[in-house]
């Protein structure tokens, strides 16, 4: 992690045809007292146009031991999705990724 924006998932069609970013997964686990991470959702909503926030929320200090990871649900898309992070407080960390794309097979 770094504390200026740093992409860990970054998905730019081609296309014009509608598909599915089928979202994601992030283990916040590593997380500690002091600790803030902001996680941001951008997308493209014309072709080869300027990314777009569609969502950012920020994380903060150790998260519960029975629940540690966070979701990013099923989003449409056409131009591109961009998912970045940032650790601005507290000792550094690495947080796991998962994340998943669905596409129409021969035409994305």
């Amino acid at each position: 992690m770094t504390a200026a924006w740093q992409v860990v998932y970054s998905d730019v069609s081609s296309s014009t045809i509608a598909y599915l970013f089928a979202g994601a997964k992030m283990n916040l686990s590593p997380m500690q007292a002091g600790d803030h991470i902001d996680i941001r959702l951008r997308k493209r909503v014309v072709s080869g146009g300027d990314w777009v926030t569609h969502d950012q929320i920020g994380y903060d200090d150790a998260q519960p031991a029975n629940h540690p990871s966070i979701a990013i649900s099923a989003i449409p898309d056409v131009y591109g999705v961009e998912i970045s992070m940032r650790q601005t407080a507290g000792v550094l960390v690495n947080i796991e990724c998962e994340f998943y794309a669905a596409k129409i097979l021969g035409l994305a």
